[in-house]
């Protein structure tokens, strides 16, 4: 088990190391074709202008972040072009009503109505066709601020052809967007092997639930970045979205953690899952109620995902220390630990950001993807564990039943087995028919020959018996040299039939091996024939006619 852990440890460790090292090398040509418009703009916040600044460095001069009611007009100079078809500007909106104004006249104005009204209005990443021009002289961005915080820092514009553009934005996020389809993608196929399982075993929860949290994770990355809208619809509900299947995220983990043994008979944590469990979906009525926007609650959310981390991690070191968790557990909550952490660090920068100490800088963007990929390796270790374990049991259950129920001589049911077919058969009210069937000279071969030929006599006795009626007849070794057939359905009448072309086998076999001489006696009963119509009755009837036979073949012999 160790080498193929280490062979799936090389393979994720690789994978990741391609992703990073694509992220940084494979770099579209036509990229460089976008312009990036940091510099140059003259910035109007409020009543206060700013002239010739870097879009990064406004945040700087403004000194904190915006308010609702706040109006920033962004206004770039002299926009030059080779060619004057197909121009489009990528611009980011965050919570804000916004138009676009090019050379005096307005080419797109959005959310204005909403934003008067004070409905919820999230963020965006828009494509503005621009005038078929290869030159204007003054492109101005208004943004009227619908929340607080909006705008902590400002992401600048670009421009360029359609499909130039739209590479730089998914070459600008390609490690996020990479691993936000992994995790989608991975999370539907694991959950659907999940579920195929259709089993209450706490690892298999534990695996639905983690790839239900992988799909959320892989959902609220893309959301975040406002990828998904680049490449599909959402009709303005990309940070809902975002922000939704965010807040699922706690309570999922708390379901993983809650499929490990023995913690749902902990009242501390169904006490902390409960109420983190209640805390996010409260958060998303309210938002659809109209009372709070759901942004706006993100402090609570925030709140309550550090408290299921710092009761995570205590859970964590203090199961493995006491020993109480089995191995796949404890790898699955280290996994669980690990994205927890990651958490952490990105609120960490974030609160920095908003504070205006520090830019939210890309590496703690990346902190919670690759924690995340953490967590997947973690579940996939956890399952191989799993599966390998379940092999190892359902090889022990049936090498068991094995020595249980089948004979190891012949290979055929034993006499507990035969007990159990025919105890079930009799609990049922239809006809059936019991063949005995005893070896004749089984004792002399053994003198004679010894215990050897006597052991081959009856495997190839058994072999016989049970190419006669493979699949027609319930067929045991129910003592030394006694079997026993059990005919029922269509084939209740076909005993003498059978019990002719056991005969011709035996013959066939005397001829080809004349060192041991093979032949059976045979006697058969009905359950109607008898007064009392039990399993024990029906055989002893058997049994009586089969020693009739026997004496048949003594005297003729």
């Amino acid at each position: 088990m160790r080498s193929r852990i280490i062979s799936l440890s090389i393979a994720f460790i690789s994978f990741i190391l391609l992703m990073i090292i694509g992220n940084y090398i494979v770099k579209p040509k036509r990229i460089a074709n976008v312009q990036d418009l940091n510099e140059g703009w003259n910035v109007v916040y409020n009543d206060i202008s700013y002239t010739d600044i870097k879009l990064s460095d406004l945040r700087g001069l403004i000194g904190s972040g915006t308010s609702r009611g706040d109006r920033i007009e962004l206004t770039y100079n002299d926009l030059k072009f080779d060619d004057s078809l197909d121009n489009v500007m990528l611009i980011h909106t965050r919570f804000s009503a916004y138009r676009v104004i090019v050379d005096g006249d307005i080419i797109c104005e959005k959310y204005y109505e909403e934003y008067y009204k004070d409905d919820f209005i999230g963020c965006e990443s828009a494509f503005i066709d621009l005038p078929s021009k290869d030159r204007y002289d003054s492109i101005i961005i208004e943004f009227m601020v619908a929340e607080d915080g909006a705008y902590n820092y400002y992401e600048a514009p670009v421009a360029g052809k359609y499909m130039d553009v739209l590479l730089y934005r998914v070459y600008s996020y390609i490690f996020v967007f990479f691993i936000s389809a992994f995790l989608i993608i991975f999370g539907i196929i694991f959950f659907a092997i999940a579920i195929a399982f259709n089993t209450s075993v706490s690892e298999i929860n534990m695996q639905i639930f983690s790839a239900l949290i992988y799909i959320a994770l892989g959902t609220w990355f893309i959301t975040q970045f406002n990828i998904l809208e680049l490449f599909l619809d959402t009709y303005g509900h990309e940070t809902e979205m975002e922000y939704i299947s965010l807040y699922v995220i706690t309570p999922l983990m708390y379901l993983v953690m809650g499929s490990m043994r023995g913690y749902l008979s902990k009242k501390s944590f169904l006490l902390f899952a409960i109420l983190g469990t209640i805390v996010p979906i409260v958060l998303i009525v309210i938002h659809f109620t109209g009372s709070v926007h759901i942004n706006r609650m993100l402090p609570i959310y925030q709140v309550d995902a550090i408290v299921f981390v710092i009761y995570s991690i205590r859970m964590l070191f203090s199961d493995i220390r006491k020993k109480m968790l089995p191995q796949s557990q404890s790898i699955q909550l280290v996994g669980l630990a690990i994205i927890s952490i990651s958490f952490i660090i990105n609120v960490i920068f974030y609160y920095l950001e908003v504070a205006g100490i520090s830019e939210q800088i890309m590496l703690s963007k990346k902190a919670v993807p690759m924690g995340a990929m953490c967590m997947v390796f973690a579940t996939l270790v956890n399952y191989h564990i799993y599966i390998t374990q379940s092999l190892a049991r359902r090889s022990e259950r049936a090498s068991l039943a094995h020595l249980a129920y089948d004979d190891e001589l012949t290979g055929i049911p034993n006499r507990n087995r035969y007990e159990k077919y025919i105890s079930d058969l009799d609990k049922k009210e239809n006809d059936y028919c019991i063949i005995s069937i005893d070896l004749n000279g089984l004792k002399k071969v053994n003198d004679e020959l010894g215990h050897l030929a006597g052991d081959k006599y009856i495997a190839q006795f058994g072999k016989c018996l049970s190419q006669c009626m493979e699949g027609q007849a319930f067929v045991a070794r129910i003592g030394g040299d006694e079997f026993v057939a059990v005919l029922s359905g269509n084939n209740i009448l076909r005993a003498q039939e059978f019990i002719q072309e056991l005969c011709m086998k035996l013959d066939e076999l005397n001829k080809k091996d004349p060192s041991i001489y093979r032949n059976a006696a045979c006697g058969f009963a009905y359950r109607h024939e008898v007064s009392k119509p039990d399993m024990n009755a029906v055989y002893l009837l058997a049994d009586e006619r089969m020693y009739l036979d026997k004496r048949k073949k003594k005297q003729t012999s």
